[in-house]
């Protein structure tokens, strides 16, 4: 797969309109709206993005039925890892996953961009947010963003959690 200039483009406009890198402190996933919201030290939200909830029936490995991750808040550090894969690490395996990928608990379930079966999996803004095996699905240059502010916020120090919450 090639990386043309208009994509690379795209994406630096993408994170100059969405405000650029700021300090993220929470990210909050509200199932209810569908959207991910970056939040700084005072709550504010810097940035958000829509995602999926969708998830296809069936059970992992452990024969645990796929869903997604419990309300609450996941500590930064204690569940897993950041990666971004995004432009160097595009590969086949990485198609589910797009240029993104956001640990949230033990289980696995994250916040990822991509999508099996897309035309473009690593299209900057997918034809649409698939279902997962009960991860959210974002759109590549939104989860990319979010990475990118999540390690620089790690990198100053900063203890980034993630929440999960469903409005009644």
């Amino acid at each position: 797969m090639q990386i043309n200039k208009e994509d690379v483009a795209f994406v630096v406009t993408s994170l100059f309109y969405k405000g650029g890198i700021g300090v993220l402190k929470e990210i909050q996933v509200n199932k209810t709206k569908e959207m991910v919201y970056a939040m700084d030290e005072d709550s504010n939200v810097i940035a958000r993005f829509p995602c999926s909830k969708a998830f296809v029936d069936g059970e992992n490995s452990a024969g645990q039925a796929f869903d997604n991750a419990e309300d609450g808040t996941y500590e930064e550090g204690s569940e897993g890892d950041t990666e971004i894969m995004y432009p160097n690490n595009l590969t086949e395996d990485n198609i589910p996953y797009g240029w993104a990928y956001i640990n949230i608990d033990a289980r696995g379930r994250a916040l990822h961009g991509g999508g099996s079966g897309l035309a473009d999996p690593f299209a900057p803004y997918q034809d649409a947010l698939l279902p997962t095996h009960g991860c959210f699905r974002m759109y590549n240059a939104d989860v990319f963003w979010l990475a990118q502010a999540k390690k620089r916020s790690e990198a100053t120090g900063i203890d980034v959690v993630i929440t999960v919450v469903e409005d009644n």
